[in-house]
């Protein structure tokens, strides 16, 4: 059984489905085993969210170097569990675009093959790709005030959240590491 399986199988809530009275897994986690822990986070994260059991994963694939998550609801949910969803999934896209697609250990993008995938110092092959200065920038959906607003971020891969900026903070002041 692989890792994917084993995941579903501890959580159909959130991944199966039935179609004329045949379960199918549309969010079954397309990626590598480098991501399993970042997956397997991800679904940590949006069962405690979505304890209800009516949120569901609808596709989960990795896509030009990064985890690309969909879900939806079979009824509607509150705004406050849909942003603690989008920020699990934001998280998850935000690690994945920097842990090695085969270990899982902190990399970088690189063009392989004509392939966009993150990888380590001990997996790195193909043709590192450039860094951007303000690129690792992030924006997130919010509230303030009970106002819907978007947040700008970095990402901290040591405590796996985001670090929201000033809204002064010039994107481009600080390159990323890598």
């Amino acid at each position: 059984m692989t890792w994917q399986e084993e995941l579903i199988r501890r959580n159909p809530t959130l991944f199966v489905r039935s179609f004329r009275g045949v379960p199918f897994a549309p969010g079954y986690p397309r990626c590598t085993a480098g991501w399993q822990h970042v997956v397997t986070r991800l679904v940590e994260r949006v069962a405690a969210a979505a304890n209800d059991g009516s949120v569901y994963f609808t596709c989960m694939v990795c896509e030009h170097g990064v985890l690309r998550t969909h879900w939806s609801s079979r009824s509607e949910i509150s705004q406050r569990q849909a942003l603690k969803i989008e920020e699990a999934i934001g998280l998850a896209e935000a690690r994945s675009a920097s842990a090695c697609v085969d270990c899982g250990a902190e990399g970088r993008l690189f063009a392989t093959d004509f392939v966009l995938a993150p990888l380590c110092k001990l997996h790195l092959r193909g043709t590192p790709v450039p860094i951007v200065a303000g690129r690792d920038v992030f924006l997130r959906r919010g509230v303030v005030r009970e106002r819907p607003v978007l947040i700008r971020s970095r990402y901290d891969w040591d405590a796996d959240a985001f670090l929201d900026l000033p809204i002064s903070a010039d994107p481009k002041a600080k390159a990323p590491h890598g």
